[in-house]
């Protein structure tokens, strides 16, 4: 099984994906439609109905474009997800 570690914890693709959506739900992104985090290869794949939401996910992963679709990639999925994190607390904490 592949996982990405983050601390000391390991965690699954199913796993990661369920952390993701918590994520964006908390800070208000919540057009997505699929999530798909591939520990293997540290990647995620998230499809919005939303052009806005998507473009939320490129700012969050400091991509300096703005995405023409509603679809988001990222190649360091544990880097996002970090970055994420970062967001979604700070987002708490001024609300």
């Amino acid at each position: 099984m592949h996982f990405i570690e983050i601390g000391d914890t390991k965690y699954g693709s199913d796993e990661l994906s369920n952390i993701v959506a918590t994520g964006l739900i908390g800070i208000g992104v919540d057009s997505f439609q699929s999530i798909k985090v591939d520990a293997k290869n540290n990647s995620i794949k998230i499809g919005f109905d939303d052009i806005d939401d998507a473009n939320v996910c490129h700012t969050i992963a400091g991509g300096f474009h703005r995405s023409k679709g509603s679809t988001f990639h990222c190649q360091d999925a544990r880097q996002f997800m970090l970055e994420l994190y970062g967001v979604a607390t700070s987002w708490g904490d001024d609300q």
